[in-house]
C-alpha cells in the first residue's frame, strides 16, 4: 500500500463530501508531546474520513506534522491498538482496523443490545430537564444533513444523535460498554456500499427511534432500535467480499 501523507489535524470547513467539520472527540489539553496529542490526531482523522479502515500509518509523517519525537507516536499505536482502532504488525507497522465479516455480525449483535437498551433508558429520562429539547435538535441536524446522503457530516451527526441517547439515558456503564470508535470503523469501511436505498431505510428506521424516545415510550423504542440494528447487521455482512478485503491484508 502506499505510504500516506498526514492530513493536518486543524479544522477544514468542508471534506470532499461537502461535510462540516466535526468536533474533536478527546480532551484538547494536554502536553504537546503527550502520546494523547497523537491518539487525538488518529481519531479526528478517523471521524473526519482522512484515514479509513485499512490504511497504514505512518510514524515518521506523524512525527513531522505534530512535531514530536517517535517515542510518543508508538504509545499512542500502543493505546489505540489496545482499543481496538488499530492493528500492530511488527513486519508492516500500524494500520486503521478493518473489521471481518464475523467481526461485524459480532459487533452489532452486542450493538443491538446495547442500542436497544440505551433507547429504553432514553425514553425513561427524556422529561427531565430540557432532554427532549437536546434530542429534536440532535435529531434535526442529523435528519437535514442525511438529505445529501451518506455523507461524512451525516455521519458526524448520527454519531451525535446516539451520544446523545447514552447521554440522556444516564447510564455511565453502558456508555463505557459501547464500542463507539469500532462503531466508526464499521460505518467508514462500507461506506461505499451503502446504497440510496440503504440510506432511505436508515433514515426511516431512526426515526422511529426518536419518535418513540421523544414520545417517552421505552417499549417501542427499545424495539425500533433493534430493528434498526438488525437491519444494519443484516445489510452489511450481506455486503461482496470487496468490502472486506482490507482486513484480510
Amino acid at each position: 500500500m502506499a505510504k500516506i501523507e498526514l492530513a493536518k489535524i486543524e479544522p477544514i470547513s468542508k471534506d470532499p463530501k461537502g461535510a462540516a467539520p466535526s468536533q474533536p472527540s478527546a480532551a484538547q489539553d494536554v502536553d504537546d508531546s503527550s502520546p494523547q496529542r497523537v491518539v487525538n490526531a488518529v481519531i479526528s482523522g478517523i471521524q473526519k474520513g482522512r484515514f479509513v479502515p485499512g490504511q497504514r500509518l505512518i510514524e515518521v509523517d506523524l512525527t513531522r506534522e505534530l512535531k514530536i519525537s517517535r517515542g510518543p507516536v508508538r504509545e499512542a499505536f500502543k493505546r489505540l491498538a489496545g482499543e481496538g482502532v488499530l492493528v500492530l504488525n511488527r513486519h508492516r507497522g500500524a494500520y486503521i482496523r478493518a473489521q471481518t465479516r464475523e467481526e461485524v455480525d459480532d459487533t452489532l449483535c452486542v450493538m443491538e443490545v446495547l442500542g436497544g437498551l440505551a433507547a429504553r433508558l432514553a425514553a425513561q429520562s427524556v422529561h427531565k430537564g430540557n432532554n427532549r429539547q437536546r434530542l429534536k435538535e440532535t435529531y434535526e441536524r442529523m435528519m437535514s444533513q442525511g438529505k445529501q446522503g451518506e455523507t461524512f457530516a451525516f455521519l458526524g451527526e448520527r454519531r451525535r444523535f446516539y451520544d446523545m441517547l447514552y447521554d440522556i439515558g444516564g447510564n455511565q456503564e453502558l456508555q463505557r460498554m459501547i464500542p463507539r470508535m469500532q462503531i466508526s470503523l464499521l460505518r467508514l469501511q462500507f461506506q461505499a456500499y451503502v446504497t440510496p436505498e440503504h440510506h432511505e431505510s436508515q433514515l426511516k428506521e431512526v426515526k422511529a427511534i426518536a419518535e418513540a424516545v421523544l414520545s417517552g415510550d421505552e417499549t417501542r423504542a427499545e424495539r425500533a432500535c433493534r430493528e434498526h440494528l438488525q437491519h444494519r447487521r443484516l445489510t452489511m455482512t450481506s455486503f461482496p467480499e470487496e468490502a472486506y478485503a482490507a482486513a484480510q491484508r
